[in-house]
């Protein structure tokens, strides 16, 4: 009796783990990014080209997604959503592309484009971009090019598991690709009004030296909380949705 509830018990953990894999990956970054800060005494506009890079990758990503689903998108109307939708197969080693999911997805593109490009324009402007290799000629860290490289693996995985794994995209919509890429716009504009705000109007007001990465982890450590509560949602489930 006691052998199989153990057992039973035992059965439920990969499964736990493969449902909080985000959260688990959002409490494993921000730690990185703390680390970074007092191990390899990272600046802030280290940190914020990371946050940024990660955004801009996980929009690529889902919006490259979005264009293989082939599900309509609830809600919306027109001969192209009532009807079985046309596609084309440039290359035989992908699946199609739906004319109408790429419309879809450059309507819904502007706004996140727009943003990250006048959010990462100041930061990226602080790298020498008159050069070939701007990042690393202008002495990009090799444990923020690891920490990236970690990003865009796990931005992987995610699209594997959600769309690749038994070619589960053919049951999902564009909609349910773009979720994905909204949600770290959605936690950026948290991050913004809930800590970048309040924490400079505290320390500027305390008169706090913002140079010190003491000041640097008052904004890390919310934001870390932000990023695990968003890990922790299921972009299918939950309230975050594009229509």
């Amino acid at each position: 009796m006691g052998t199989s509830s153990q057992t039973g018990g035992s059965k439920t953990i990969p499964g736990m783990l493969r449902e909080s894999r985000d959260f688990v990956f959002a409490c494993i970054l921000n730690s990185a990014l703390i680390l970074g800060v007092v191990v390899f005494e990272w600046s802030l506009l280290e940190i914020a080209v990371i946050y940024l890079i990660e955004i801009a990758i996980i929009n690529l990503l889902f919006f490259s997604v979005a264009l293989f689903t082939p599900q309509s998108v609830d809600d919306l109307d027109g001969d192209s959503w009532d009807e079985d939708p046309t596609s084309i197969q440039p290359i035989g080693l992908i699946p199609p592309v739906y004319p109408r999911n790429i419309s879809y997805a450059l309507r819904k593109a502007v706004i996140p484009v727009f943003i990250l490009t006048v959010i990462m324009t100041p930061f990226l402007s602080g790298y020498d971009l008159d050069s070939g290799l701007p990042l690393l000629d202008s002495g990009l860290p090799l444990s923020v090019g690891l920490t990236i490289a970690g990003i865009v693996f796990f931005q992987l995985s995610r699209v594997w598991r959600y769309f690749i794994v038994n070619r589960s995209y053919q049951d999902k919509s564009p909609a349910d690709a773009l979720a994905f890429a909204f949600r770290p716009v959605f936690e950026l504009f948290l991050m913004l009004v809930f800590v970048v705000v309040p924490v400079s109007f505290v320390t500027i007001g305390g008169d706090a030296d913002l140079g010190s990465r003491a000041v640097w982890l008052l904004y890390l450590v919310p934001m870390g909380a932000i990023r695990a509560w968003i890990g922790s949602l299921d972009p299918q489930t939950d309230d975050f949705s594009v229509k």
